[in-house]
């Protein structure tokens, strides 16, 4: 935005928080056995642990 990136290490992080948040409503969903909103959430916390796992091939390598 702006004509400037966000650093590649900040995508992760942050990727990496809203995955395991996302999975944490998931899981908390499937044990009320709420079906739908369960699989919504997982398929959220998948979305941002491939975003993540995008974002670490970002970095540069040394």
């Amino acid at each position: 935005m702006f004509g400037r990136r966000v650093p590649p290490n900040v995508v992760f992080l942050l990727s990496l928080l809203l995955a395991v948040l996302s999975g944490v409503a998931a899981f908390r969903y499937a044990r009320a056995e709420n079906w739908l909103p369960a699989l919504l959430w997982a398929a959220v916390a998948v979305w941002f642990l491939v975003d993540a796992a995008r974002a670490s091939g970002w970095r540069k390598k040394p």
